[in-house]
């Protein structure tokens, strides 16, 4: 039986379903606060939250291009960096940025590089391979960077905070390192020429507010990298150079998921402002290729669809210096040839991810009752490029942290990981428990990496003491039951094209700042049909208190077994839909609840919908066989 009610004031939504249960939060706006958004309730209750509760807070979150960024000498370390930097231009002195192959570490890369050119550097960059070197320094690499192309300087973007043994092996060899990064700083930092990471401890002016800094720590790691760029700017009086550089920030700030709070949310509104008007030709070409038909209606949303994967998947398959040269080329047939390689990558692998899965996902069903709490799996023929990838659509469909497995294809007896976890468990804090295990380790509480010796531990004997870690972590952790954040409850009359309209203010939509979600309680199916060339999408029409119908659609839903007539519960995200010239709004259905979806299965598979006390409801029967792609059976008594 459904159970029915809900608690508010943030408390579960106690509706269950075989989906999702949903949170749904009941914060009222005062009338100051719907005053200040543009008399919207709708808009005042999603800003309320977001933490967002005082006219003044409400003016700066929608308006976050007047929102003064910070100084880049809010890093106790800024100055002198800059200084060094100075120093090496003038004297001729090589410097070499050394970054990563995900998106976040080639935007960085590309923002810098480009910066110090524009300087008159003698400057080139180093990307590490992911599978023969994977994140972060490594000896062979700097030792060569040192001795064959003389680098005198060595600026880290995105990476190197972890690197103690590194930085000292590059400092014997009389280069200087500056590190920017952004990672969770270990107690013991790298003896470095300067440091720029707000959270490496005492890296930040103490003289700011709580939520200045918080707003820093948000930064990915081309926001810190941006923070040099600007601060070298400033000395060389370059400025507008800026501009050149911010779609970069944009979409690296984008692809590391980071929060979309604070300076991150000025630097990709501005960053979107400049992509809208093709100010860049190689991340125009990437929206060409992935056929979006109009840049000057790009959101974070489509960068983080369309143009991250497939900077990334010049890192996970290949090389991504292919990902540099479409950010840092000027030439239109070297940017022509990038996009294409890069599109032709992503292709791949999206293919390599969906063969991944399906055999990670039957490796975990088939040993179910051994892995309650995680999914930890190890499979020698994986990729490491795609096993993140992999890991993070497990958790989607599974809800539990997932560690991905495989052997580095350079040393037999090393073992590589990547994992990505549930908002409820802390992943990094998880692996800082065997730490001493790992030969490499780093990452954030929702996604981490690392590496062992097989030689010197199993891999069964560390993922028995891994789970048992992850047991310890999760006592209070409901893995069976996954909440979804529901923004509020819409009635018909709050569904309105205005509505939809002023949800564009809050834009742009990422981390801590979803897109919003809303729920719809005791609608009635007025109708549905299936659409789409296999007819597995489902589109139907609701009311509610004889309101005209809306449309409604979730796409992926084949087998939609609900008579029409009947009550039903939907979350979902609003979108205008234009059709004949014609807008209306549509709602983009996420989980629909009823009866009807949430009777017990037998061993057999087979649905029972029991309607014994139920009175003249033989036309809704009949209509439900005649309707439902199901094969179904009616039994009647009478």
């Amino acid at each position: 039986m459904l159970i029915s009610g809900c608690t508010h004031k943030n408390k579960k939504y106690t509706k269950m379903s075989i989906h999702k249960n949903w949170v749904i939060k009941n914060n009222q706006p005062n009338d100051e606060m719907i005053k200040s958004c543009y008399n919207s309730k709708v808009l005042a209750c999603l800003l309320l939250n977001r933490g967002i509760n005082t006219a003044e807070k409400i003016t700066a979150f929608l308006n976050p291009v007047k929102t003064p960024l910070s100084s880049p000498d809010v890093f106790a370390d800024m100055q002198k960096a800059c200084n060094r930097v100075k120093k090496a231009i003038e004297e001729k002195q090589h410097i070499t940025v050394y970054g990563d192959f995900d998106a976040d570490g080639v935007t960085s890369t590309s923002l810098l590089y480009l910066t110090l050119k524009e300087l008159g550097a003698d400057v080139d960059y180093y990307l590490p391979d992911r599978t023969s070197e994977s994140h972060g320094l490594n000896t062979k690499a700097l030792v060569n960077l040192i001795s064959k192309h003389h680098s005198k300087l060595i600026i880290t973007v995105d990476c190197g905070i972890g690197n103690i043994k590194e930085t000292a092996i590059a400092k014997s060899f009389k280069a200087d390192i500056i590190i920017t990064d952004h990672h969770e700083a270990p107690e013991t930092l790298p003896d470095a020429y300067a440091i720029l990471n707000p959270k490496a401890h005492d890296n930040i002016d103490p003289s700011l507010s709580a939520d200045e800094i918080q707003s820093l720590n948000y930064l990915a790691g081309v926001g810190v990298a941006f923070k040099l760029a600007c601060k070298l700017l400033q000395e060389y009086k370059k400025e507008d150079f800026v501009h050149k550089i911010l779609p970069l920030v944009c979409i690296g700030t984008i692809g590391d998921v980071v929060e979309l709070l604070g300076e991150n949310r000025k630097i990709v509104t501005m960053g979107l402002e400049l992509i809208r008007k093709s100010t860049h030709k190689g991340i125009t070409k990437l929206f060409e290729k992935a056929g979006f038909p109009d840049i000057t209606k790009v959101t974070a949303e489509n960068i983080a669809f369309l143009v991250v994967p497939r900077l990334n998947a010049a890192g996970r398959l290949e090389s991504p210096y292919t990902a540099i040269k479409i950010l840092i080329s000027e030439d239109d047939a070297e940017i022509e040839q990038a996009a294409n390689n890069l599109n032709d990558l992503n292709i791949l692998r999206q293919n390599l991810c969906d063969e991944t899965f399906e055999t990670a996902k039957s490796m975990y069903l088939s040993n179910i009752s051994g892995n309650k709490k995680s999914i930890i799996l190890f499979n020698e023929n994986w990729h490491i490029g795609i096993i993140g990838i992999v890991a993070s659509r497990l958790v989607e469909n599974f809800n539990k942290p997932t560690f991905l497995m495989t052997r580095d294809p350079n040393f037999s007896n090393i073992i590589r990981c990547s994992c990505r976890s549930i908002q409820a468990l802390n992943i990094h804090a998880v692996l800082s428990e065997h730490k001493d295990i790992f030969e490499k380790f780093g990452g954030h509480k929702m996604a981490a990496g690392f590496s062992f010796d097989e030689n010197k531990i199993s891999f069964d004997k560390f993922k028995n003491m891994l789970s048992k870690t992850i047991d310890e972590f999760s006592q209070n952790i409901d893995y069976k039951n996954i909440s979804v954040d529901v923004d509020m409850l819409l009635e018909p009359e709050d569904i309105t094209i205005e509505t939809v309209n002023l949800l564009e203010k809050l834009e742009p939509f990422g981390s801590a700042n979803p897109s919003p979600v809303f729920a719809m309680e005791h609608a009635i199916l007025n109708d549905f049909r299936m659409m789409g060339q296999d007819k597995n999408h489902l589109k139907m029409f609701i009311t509610k208190n004889n309101s005209s119908p809306i449309e409604c659609v979730k796409w992926n839903y084949p087998d939609f077994s609900v008579p029409k007539n009947s009550e039903l519960d939907v979350l979902f995200t609003l979108k205008l839909n234009t059709y004949n010239d014609k807008t209306t709004v549509q709602l983009i259905a996420d989980d629909i609840h009823s009866e009807f979806l949430n009777q017990k299965q037998n061993v057999n598979g087979i649905k029972i919908l029991d309607h014994r006390n139920k009175k003249n409801i033989e036309a809704d029967v009949i209509n439900f066989i005649n309707t439902t792609r199901k094969k179904t059976a009616a039994f009647i008594e009478s």
